[in-house]
C-alpha cells in the first residue's frame, strides 16, 4: 500500500479479461467527466453534432450575408436612379439656358 497526500492508496492486479472486477477510473476535466462510460464513439458523436451545429450557424450566417447584398444592391441601384435623374435634369437645365430644349415640354 502506497501512500499519496496522506491517504492510502491501494493498487491492484487484475486478471487478463477481469475488466468488471477493477476499480472504474474517472477523471474530470474542467465540466468534462471522462470516466469508463466515455467511449471513442461517444467523442466521435459529440464532435459531429458540435460539426453540424457548427455548419447550421455558418449557413445561417450565410444566408444573413446574401440578403444584405441584395438590400445593398437595391439600395445601389436607387442611389444610381436618383444620380442619374439629377444629371438629366442638370442637362436639361443647361440646354434650356442655352437655348436647346430636348424634351417635348
Amino acid at each position: 500500500m502506497n501512500s499519496v497526500g496522506g491517504k492510502p492508496q491501494k493498487a491492484e492486479a487484475v486478471a487478463f479479461g477481469g475488466h468488471n472486477n477493477a476499480a472504474s477510473a474517472h477523471f474530470q476535466v474542467g465540466c468534462v467527466g471522462f470516466g469508463a462510460a466515455w467511449t471513442a464513439e461517444d467523442s466521435m458523436a459529440a464532435s459531429i453534432i458540435r460539426l453540424e451545429q457548427e455548419n447550421s450557424e455558418l449557413k445561417a450566417e450565410v444566408a444573413l450575408l446574401h440578403e444584405q447584398a441584395r438590400i445593398m444592391g437595391r439600395e445601389l441601384d436607387a442611389y444610381r436612379d436618383a444620380a442619374c435623374a439629377e444629371s438629366c435634369r442638370e442637362k436639361e437645365s443647361a440646354d434650356r439656358a442655352g437655348g436647346n430644349p430636348w424634351t417635348n415640354r
